[in-house]
């Protein structure tokens, strides 16, 4: 994704350079489903999320903010790597139909799609963290670490920490949340 995206002071002739390898292209496509993909998972953990607690008492306002912020994260996700496939695509199909797919696009696309990832996600993940402190599911250790990465995601929301921190903690959500369930 780092070359894909570039540099916002890359030429459009840095950009034709990127995707004219067919190869790069290839590694392209493949990000970005896993990407799409990995947005779909998180929807799915963030619902799951909001789902635990006590059964048979009424939800709490904190598992609405863990909802909307799960879905408001995945769909900027979505999304992102929705314009990361975008040119790739267009070029990977034009090949086999003598068309030159988007070329117009191809540095604005990569730069929409990294803000939408990096920025677009950090914030409403963010909201989830905090709220999901709040379900009455986690240790109080967690809850610290919680906060704290979530002021992180916050705060370095421009880099790549966001892309490592964010799913770090749902593994580690996931797994005491599990071990907690299990008999």
């Amino acid at each position: 994704m780092g070359d894909q995206a570039g540099a916002f002071a890359d030429s459009e002739s840095a950009y034709t350079k990127i995707f004219s390898d067919s190869a790069h292209r290839v590694l392209d496509l493949t990000g970005s489903v896993l990407l799409i993909v990995s947005a779909i998972a998180f929807g799915v953990f963030a619902h799951l999320l909001a789902l635990t607690g006590e059964p048979n008492q009424p939800p709490r306002p904190s598992s609405l903010v863990v909802r909307v912020g799960g879905t408001l994260a995945a769909a900027s996700i979505l999304v992102a790597g929705a314009a990361f496939l975008t040119v790739p695509a267009s070029l990977l199909l034009g090949d086999f139909y003598g068309d030159p797919g988007i070329v117009s696009a191809q540095p604005i696309l990569p730069h929409f799609g990294y803000i939408l990832l990096v920025v677009g996600s950090a914030i409403p993940a963010a909201a989830l963290m905090v709220a999901s402190t709040r379900l009455g599911e986690f240790p109080t250790w967690l809850t610290w670490v919680t906060v704290i990465a979530a002021i992180l995601l916050v705060l370095t929301a421009p880099s790549v920490i966001t892309m490592v921190l964010l799913p770090i903690w749902v593994a580690a959500v996931a797994l005491i949340i599990r071990r907690r369930v299990s008999p």
